[in-house]
This record gives structure tokens, C-alpha cells and sequence, in this order.
């Protein structure tokens, strides 16, 4: 998972698909790109640009009602660590283990935004490492607050 942005280097045209491309109106460029589990976004001056599976979704910024940013604790990982902390009393490695596994699931949390979007039912849910997540919310926060009400 990776951000870049214009000021990245390198040649950027080898980074958009021509799918993302085509969609680009005369004088609009791709100003960021952030990568993500399953999935792209694009982001211009005007929109955001989410290609996942090969199928796009434009999100014009004045459309963007809120965004919802939160993380989730992998609670399978959680249950197994209580599990070995548990068996303890049979050998000293279960609650090493068990103890490395419960931190590792709280460190390790997943990320996830979901972009409500006026007229549409659903938001738009993307996952990702926190790293990319955060300026991809600042961009869109950015790029709302410029926008006429």
C-alpha cells in the first residue's frame, strides 16, 4: 500500500492505468495516488477517481456529503492470543505467545473510510494502511473546504 504525489518524481504516466486515462477531461491531471487493499484512487482537482476490479467510480468532491474514518481489531487473532495466554499453567511459552498475539492484533488494526456520497445509497468503503488513509481524508477534507457551498 503507498501514497505518491506530483511531487514524487519519476514518470507519473506509467502509474495511471489508461482506463483512469480516458476518463480524464482535457487539462485534468492526477495530482495523487493512493494505493489500498482491492483497490486506486486517483485524485485530481476536481475529483476522486477509485478504480477497483477494473471498474471505476467518480467521486466529485462537491458531491462528498462526509466521511467516516475509523479501524477495526482483528478479533480472531485477539481470541486465539486469550486462548494461549490461557494454557499458561502448561508450559511458560503459551503466554508469550499468547501475549505476543494479543499486541500484535491491537497493532496491527485495519483501516477503513467510508465516503457518504449524496445520491448514492451506500458510501463508498475504502481499506487500507493508515498511511495512506490519512492523506488520502486530508486531500478530500483540502479539497471540500475549497469548494463554493
Amino acid at each position: 500500500m503507498s501514497y505518491t504525489s506530483r511531487g514524487s518524481g519519476g514518470n507519473r504516466g506509467d502509474l495511471i492505468p489508461g482506463v483512469v486515462k480516458q476518463l480524464l477531461a482535457p487539462g485534468e491531471e492526477v495530482e495523487a495516488r493512493y494505493e489500498m487493499m482491492g483497490s486506486e484512487a486517483y485524485a485530481t482537482g476536481r475529483r476522486l477517481i477509485i478504480l477497483r476490479s477494473g471498474k471505476t467510480t467518480n467521486l466529485n468532491y462537491d458531491r462528498i456529503a462526509t466521511m467516516r474514518e475509523f479501524s477495526r481489531t482483528n478479533i480472531w487473532l485477539m481470541l486465539g492470543g486469550v486462548a494461549l495466554f490461557a494454557l499458561g499453567g502448561t508450559s511458560p511459552v503459551f503466554p508469550v505467545a499468547g501475549a505476543s498475539l494479543i499486541l500484535f492484533s491491537v497493532l496491527a488494526r485495519s483501516r477503513r473510510v467510508e465516503i457518504f456520497v449524496t445520491g448514492l445509497k451506500e458510501p463508498v468503503v475504502l481499506d487500507g494502511a493508515r498511511e495512506v488513509l490519512v492523506p488520502l481524508v486530508q486531500k478530500l477534507a483540502e479539497k471540500r473546504g475549497k469548494l463554493p457551498l
